[in-house]
This record gives C-alpha cells, structure tokens and sequence, in this order.
C-alpha cells in the first residue's frame, strides 16, 4: 500500500512537472513510467524530447529514461525525474563532467581538473571537491562573436558529416592549417562542442584538431580523424586565457586532397 502511494505521489508530482506538451506531443502514465504521444496511436521512440527547456530519452521501448544511458556511443546522466544533466555529478562517490549538451567528458580538464578514460576526476594532492560554478545554459556560439580571425572558416546552413547527420548552422574549416581565432580575454571558462570529418573528407588522408590558448599553449589535442570517424564530443578549460585557438592539421597527407572538418555548437561558457 505504502508503495502504490509513493508511486501514485511520484506520478503526480511528474504529471504537474510535464502538464504542458512538448511540441506537438503529450505525456502519458503507462505502466507506472512514461510515454510521449505525438498523436493518435503513435508514441515516441529513440529520441530526446525537449520540454520547457528540459532534456528527455525515450528508449527503444517507448518509455522515459533515468540515470545513466548509453546512446549514440555516448554515456548520458538523467536524473530520477528523466532530466539530462549537465556539469559536474557525483554518483556512487565518484566525479564526472557531462558536457552543456549532456555527453560525459572523457580524457580532459575541466575546472583545471583531470578526467580519465572511464570519464571519473582522478584528484590531485590538494584539489578540493568541483563544484558547479560556471554557467553551462548559456552558450556563446561561436558564430555569434564580433572579432574573430580565421583562415579556411565558413558558417553553413546545413552541411552532412561523414555519419550522414546533417548539420545546421555549424561552421567549417577547410584545408591544412585553417583556423578559427578568438580573443577571451580571461572571460570564459570552458570551450565546448562536437566535431566531425565532412561527408567530403577524403579517404587518403587523416587530419587532427587543436585548441591553442596563450603564447600557443596546447590545451586540447584531438584523436586522428580520419574520413569515417564518428562525432567527437569535447571540452578545453579555458579559464585564464587571453586568446584561443581552433586549428586543423594533416597527419596524413595526400597531397592535394584538404581535410574538412565540421564543428556544431562549438560555443564559450563562462
């Protein structure tokens, strides 16, 4: 009895939470979880549902999903009431980073912090606890910022990368040594997004991407890209820096094919 309540209780309190559609659908109670309906006998499967604001998975069962979810090759943390979280969590004692778009940082620094492969804070002497003090919900797109110089860089409107997925409103850099540079002058945080080869990345060569800060410091250095690679989700702790940079360079080279790399959402987070 106690527990019917306690579900009835949670239902209720979700249903208050998701009273208003998202889009054109509606939230349904099913078997104590939860469906979205888009119309008539057709619910949502495999996909994020965005409501006032708020990020939800849909699973290939049709239902809502919480706590740690691997789709699309990327671990994601949703919370007991189907949230995608982002920043820093702790979960069974241990740290992790979830980028502003939910993906879980792996093999970087953030907060001046390291995070391994299994995506975990590995502590250094001394370093106290993180803490979220940066403000992940609002992105300065790149493509928005007044005075940047750049080589071999194009915003487009819709461009495919090498998986099929087609981007909207992403820029490009085209060819060996493009770049995208931009004066932070100490303002920012965190530099975040996703790359990918073009579907026009030639198959002869391989590229790398790399984010300078001050006097060229290395800050973030991707794996080899090469034509079939799949999106790669990363984040530079930029704190302090005066300037930084986005730059592609060939690992492999042909010699007459330009590597192309694609960038979406790639934006400053103070």
């Amino acid at each position: 009895m106690k527990k019917r309540l306690a579900l009835t209780i949670s239902a209720l309190a979700l249903s208050v939470a998701m009273a208003l559609p998202a889009y054109a659908g509606t939230w349904k109670y099913v078997d104590e979880q939860w469906k979205y309906q888009r119309g008539a006998n057709k619910f949502a499967y495999n996909e994020w549902i965005e409501d006032n604001g708020k990020w939800y998975y849909i699973g290939n069962d049709g239902f809502m999903k919480t706590g740690w979810q691997l789709i699309g090759g990327q671990w994601y943390y949703l919370d007991s009431a189907g949230v995608r979280q982002s920043g820093w969590i702790k979960y069974n004692d241990q740290w992790y980073f979830l980028y502003p778009n939910g993906v879980m940082a792996v093999n970087t620094v953030i907060d001046g912090r390291q995070i391994g492969a299994d995506g975990i804070w590995i502590p250094a002497e001394g370093q106290t606890e993180p803490a979220n003090i940066s403000d992940l919900s609002t992105p300065y797109l790149l493509q928005n910022m007044e005075g940047i110089s750049t080589k071999g860089y194009t915003i487009i409107t819709s461009g495919k990368n090498a998986e099929g997925d087609r981007w909207t409103n992403a820029i490009r850099l085209k060819g060996k040594g493009s770049y995208v540079q931009y004066n932070t002058n100490g303002a920012y945080t965190l530099l975040a997004g996703a790359l990918a080869p073009s579907s026009q990345f030639d198959s002869g060569i391989m590229a790398r991407v790399t984010v300078y800060g001050d006097n060229d410091q290395i800050l973030y250095t991707s794996p080899d890209i090469h034509y079939s690679e799949k999106t790669i989700y990363f984040g530079v702790d930029v704190t302090g820096q005066n300037q930084v940079r986005v730059e592609v360079s060939l690992v492999k080279d042909n010699e007459w094919d330009d590597p192309v790399i694609m960038f979406d959402g790639l934006a400053l987070y103070r």
